[in-house]
């Protein structure tokens, strides 16, 4: 079955989607820990507003559940009392549930900012990731396939993603409502990754001409201030930057504080700003501002929790889009339910059709030689099982368990263990859940 795990901002503070984070130095880790306990695919989504897990099991039925989502919270949270913790404040999904979800994700419905123009991207680095990573098989491979035609679809389909539509172009857009006009403002922005080249284009076009790029590698801010005109200062003097400007966003992958409060407030104090007004926006999960930097004098702190209000102000120009964005996801879905159950179906009747394609290769080889064996027994064991891979996939679709009957298949007609080899046969049983539309509920 697929199910998802998922912690967000929907449910989630910053503080509490940055204590789950994932950050990209344990992925590695991560992607191997976390198959087992049922789980046979995985792929991990990553982003400063959500860490999800999306899993596909073997095997079906509550039990089943519960074991692969106890392996996975396990796996993310080693700590008993910070699992217990997780399990309150993560939502899981589970089978067409999951599907809907990550397409509404790629296509930037389920986003913070409505239509966000990143997140196709971020989802697509994710899929490419767990495939280095060799955790993705037929089920996910499909998911993630679809997922990301959806998004392109939603994208180049309706207008949901015009307008100003990412964290870094809104932040921009926060600076000039603060200040009226950016055009003597001297802007400073801290990583030129995605959100923080978006964030220095926005006030460039916004009207700032004073804007100083900050990144750990230099090329790339040197780059982006050529586009813009723009100045480029090292790493070492953040502090110092940011103590004469009067917009500062801060947007790195830095696992811990890029911007220390003692350290911003001692460089205030040497240049003279101790108490002048300065607007520090942290664009980033986990964040890289100290919280104690905002209860500095003249300091405004906007993290991504005090940039929701904004957000949701701004996308309401892009709402009329969402019924074209909503149809789209729900012509996908017909397609997904399809592969579902007849995915499943595969499963259940796998162990028949390899003993009937491999009766059917000896005996013809027999009379006719290997060379038209193989493809002559597949065609025969695929029109002998046509009508049970539609049967199987009916009752699939309709929610029914077929997991005693494949089984008894799989008991039957089974290959038997090599000799020198312990265990038995592994019955891959297609889940009753795979195509029901369930859950969406936090986990109790």
């Amino acid at each position: 079955m697929l199910i998802c795990l998922a912690v967000d901002y929907r449910r989630a503070d910053v503080a509490t989607r940055e204590r789950f984070h994932l950050a990209e130095q344990r992925m590695g880790e991560m992607y191997r820990r976390l198959i087992g306990g049922g789980v046979s695919e995985l792929a991990l989504v990553s982003t400063c507003n959500r860490t999800e897990l999306y899993a596909w099991t073997d095997g079906s039925g509550q039990g089943a559940l519960e074991r692969a989502v106890e392996h996975l919270a396990s796996v993310w949270m080693p700590d008993e009392v910070e699992r217990t913790q997780l399990l309150t404040t993560l939502t899981l999904r589970i089978g067409d549930e999951v599907g809907r979800h990550l397409m509404r994700l790629a296509g930037g419905l389920e986003s913070q900012i409505l239509g966000d123009g990143q997140i196709l991207g971020q989802v697509r680095s994710a899929y490419r990731t767990a495939c280095e990573m060799d955790t993705v098989g037929p089920m996910l491979h499909r998911l993630f396939e679809i997922a990301l035609r959806t998004g392109r679809r939603i994208q180049h389909e309706t207008s949901l993603s015009t307008g100003r539509n990412s964290i870094g172009a809104e932040a921009a857009s926060v600076a000039l409502r603060r200040f009226g006009t950016l055009e003597h403002a001297r802007c400073v922005v801290v990583g030129c990754g995605k959100t923080g080249t978006r964030a220095a284009r926005q006030l460039a076009k916004l009207g700032a001409t004073d804007v100083v790029l900050i990144n750990r590698t230099p090329q790339r801010a040197e780059e982006l201030a050529a586009s813009l005109k723009g100045r480029v200062a090292g790493i070492e003097t953040l502090h110092a930057e940011a103590a004469m400007a009067d917009v500062v966003i801060v947007a790195t992958g830095a696992p811990t504080y890029t911007v220390v409060a003692a350290t911003l407030a001692a460089a205030r104090r040497n240049v003279g700003n101790a108490s002048a007004p300065l607007l520090l926006m942290d664009l980033a999960l986990p964040r890289n501002v100290d919280p104690t930097a905002g209860e500095l004098a003249g300091i405004t702190l906007v993290d991504l929790d005090a940039l929701h209000p904004p957000i949701v102000a701004a996308e309401a120009a892009r709402r009329s889009a969402v019924p074209s964005a909503e149809r789209i996801v729900e012509a996908e879905m017909r397609w997904l339910r399809h592969w579902l159950a007849t995915g499943a179906a595969r499963l259940a009747i796998r162990s028949l059709h390899d003993a009937l394609v491999d009766l059917c290769r000896r005996e013809v080889a027999f009379v006719a030689g290997d060379g038209v064996a193989e493809r002559t027994a597949q065609r025969i064991a695929a029109k002998l099982l046509a009508r049970p891979m539609n049967v199987f996939s009916d009752a699939i679709a309709r929610g029914e368990d077929v997991g005693e009957l494949a089984g008894h298949l799989d008991q039957l007609f089974a290959a038997p263990p090599r000799r020198g080899t312990t265990g038995e046969h592994p019955v891959l049983v297609p889940p009753a859940s795979a195509s029901l539309a369930t859950s969406g509920a936090p986990l109790a």
